[in-house]
């Protein structure tokens, strides 16, 4: 439709037809017509959701003087609908005719007072404050000062925080929004004004104003709440001692006096019992830097109620706690707790915090555990422990027969201290019956490497035992694969073809560096085992070297389809033009899933011959093929290619 004019526009809104009445609503908003204001009120009225929307949309586009006034009487309306759409509209665009809203705070209509105290709030003008501090101070409902405070906190103007601390002297209603107010604040003279009320409120307004404190953070509040805890109940003071952590932090703790932090341990004590789990946890956080044996025995009893997975954050405040506070008898006690939980606890919590007496305490309690708390002892002990723990994890290696309590002592004595002393004691769990546990000997003592090691392994590729054949081709390749190049190539002709395929993998690290490698590699080409020819494969396709492509070529032919994969994206990344026609030939014979490693190679590899394969590739009936034809082109155009 063309664009209406004016008189068509006020014709729609005039008329009974919703649909007309919605188009001249948002033609009235394009063209920001003031004079449809009236009509546009009108309209908030309608029984259609359509029309209120437009109507709605126009007046907030449109603003100004004219709308504010148009819109004030619907807030005398009896239909809720009708004048919380009012409200709404206003705070959005009142700011635009204050003096029209400032007025309504001495109308005759207590409802009216409030539903301006509540628009000016939204107004964003410090044109609001002073009006809005006379409702505050002066106005005989206690329901529009209520909301004038609320309204004052909106604005965040610091001129307001004068009024506001006047009204600490109104009823307990008015307190608590003059409380939220003032935090919104968050300047210097309305934390002030938070101090100040402290000492006169009451105890449910004192309480708001501490928790208004804590969440400002500013020290200056400290003294005055360090010394409300001297005469407050119970309930109250845990909320100081919260608010006076959450203000300092734990390590400000420090700057109190001695005699501040011993009334602050045992406020925090108490705080530890209440009901309120952040006020346990902030009391628990603030104990970790003034608390001791009392503080440790009773953030244990707690952290040992938490469950693991659901309480998982609150558990680790506890044990950083008890890690900060130190080492304590009650964690040495916690160790021997017939409660389980405890012992946990106490055992994660030593572990953390190391030392000579932690160690101590977690070795010597080790042989009355169960297995579970063995296990956890030997992690922590790995984690922390030094030199001092080597006795305690070899007596482990001797008499223990726990899998994961082995492997913790395996690799402290491997990984951790590198203790070339003990590498025939680490060497026997080769023989042990569990594979992991003969993985993680095998791991720690090549941790410890060096030539006695490479000696302990020599002797094994002779073995009658093809798993002790398997693990030192594993050794020497991993001390070195270069230097035992004669026995990795020995090992290529080995009964087991896990042997062999190792040996392989072991080559591999070598071939980049050198190419003498390829000819001993090469004679298992035709290995009836397809896992020691993919090795090959593998390995060819790790050696920069050009004769490796006619090896590679060699193994398109095999039998076994991965190999051929394997082989034609090696080919592929070697980028060799001259196997382009081989790789083609194989098309009619491959299955699907060849044929996209084919279609992927000649995407690799580029140049004008793949480029027509590609096209031709596109006429195959198979979208999947099609697809992969596409993305392969489209790497070659990203190349330049045209």
């Amino acid at each position: 439709m063309d664009e209406m004019s004016i008189s068509e526009i006020m014709v729609f809104l005039k008329s009974g037809d919703p649909e007309k009445q919605r188009e001249g609503a948002f033609a009235a908003r394009d063209k920001g017509l003031i004079d449809a204001a009236p009509q546009l009120v009108e309209l908030l009225k309608s029984e259609s959701l359509g029309v209120q929307e437009a109507a709605d949309m126009a007046l907030r586009k449109i603003g100004r003087e004219e709308c504010v006034q148009a819109l004030i009487p619907l807030l005398r309306s009896d239909l809720p609908q009708v004048r919380n759409l009012a409200m709404d509209i206003l705070r959005h665009i009142g700011h635009q005719d204050l003096d029209s809203l400032i007025e309504l705070l001495n109308d005759e209509d207590e409802d009216m007072r409030i539903f301006a105290s509540d628009i000016l709030g939204s107004s964003g003008s410090y044109l609001a404050v002073s009006p809005l501090c006379n409702a505050l101070l002066q106005d005989k409902n206690v329901n529009v000062r209520y909301q004038a405070a609320v309204s004052l906190g909106e604005l965040g103007r610091s001129e307001a925080s004068s009024c506001l601390n006047k009204a600490f002297k109104d009823e307990e209603w008015v307190q608590y929004a003059v409380v939220e107010a003032l935090a919104k604040l968050r300047d210097e003279s309305s934390i002030q004004a938070l101090i100040k009320a402290l000492a006169d409120s009451s105890e449910l307004v004192t309480s708001m104003i501490v928790d208004a404190l804590g969440e400002l953070g500013n020290v200056k509040a400290v003294p005055m709440l360090l010394k409300k805890t001297e005469t407050s109940p119970t309930a109250l003071r845990n909320k100081i001692v919260k608010s006076i952590i959450k203000v300092l932090g734990g390590k400000a703790l420090a700057f109190l006096s001695e005699k501040e932090r011993d009334k602050l341990n045992d406020y925090l004590l108490v705080a530890l019992e209440d009901n309120d789990p952040e006020t346990q946890d902030v009391a628990m956080a603030g104990l970790g830097y003034v608390g001791g044996e009392k503080a440790s025995a009773k953030i244990i009893t707690i952290a040992a109620e938490l469950d693991s997975d659901r309480d998982s954050e609150r558990l680790e405040r506890a044990e950083n706690a008890l890690v900060s506070i130190g080492y304590s008898q009650a964690l040495a006690d916690g160790l021997t707790a017939e409660d389980e939980s405890k012992a946990f606890v106490a055992v994660r919590a030593l572990g953390r915090i190391g030392g000579k007496d932690a160690i101590n305490r977690l070795t010597h309690a080790f042989e009355v555990q169960s297995r579970d708390l063995q296990r956890a002892i030997t992690r922590e002990i790995y984690n922390t422990g030094g030199s001092e723990a080597r006795d305690f994890f070899l007596h482990i290696l001797r008499t223990h027969e726990d899998g994961d309590v082995l492997k913790n002592s395996l690799k402290f004595i491997g990984y951790k201290l590198k203790d070339d002393e003990c590498i025939s004691e680490l060497m026997s769990f080769l023989d042990h019956p569990w594979n992991d546990v003969k993985e993680t000997a095998l791991d720690s003592v090549l941790t410890i490497g060096g030539e006695a090691v490479a000696a302990q392994f020599r002797p094994m590729i002779t073995s009658a035992d093809p798993m002790k054949r398997l693990m030192a081709v594993y050794a020497v390749g991993r001390l070195g694969a270069g230097k035992n190049l004669d026995i990795l190539k020995k090992a290529l002709t080995d009964d087991s073809p896990d042997v062999r395929k190792m040996a392989l993998d072991a080559m591999a690290t070598v071939c980049p560096d050198d190419k003498e490698i390829i000819p001993a590699a090469i004679k298992v080409i035709n290995d009836e085992n397809r896992e020691v020819r993919l090795a090959l494969v593998e390995l060819l396709g790790k050696c920069p070297h050009e004769e490796t492509v006619a090896y590679l070529l060699e193994s398109l032919e095999d039998q076994d389809e991965w190999v051929r994969i394997r082989a034609i994206e090696a080919l592929g990344d070697k980028k060799s033009s001259r196997v382009t026609s081989e790789i083609i030939s194989l098309w009619d014979n491959s299955s699907k899933l060849q044929k996209i490693k084919i279609i992927e190679a000649l995407g690799t590899i580029g140049g004008q011959v793949c480029f027509r394969a590609l096209l031709d590739i596109l006429d195959d009936p198979d979208t999947e093929i099609q697809d992969a034809a596409e993305r392969a082109l489209d790497i070659l155009q990203e190349q330049g290619m045209e």
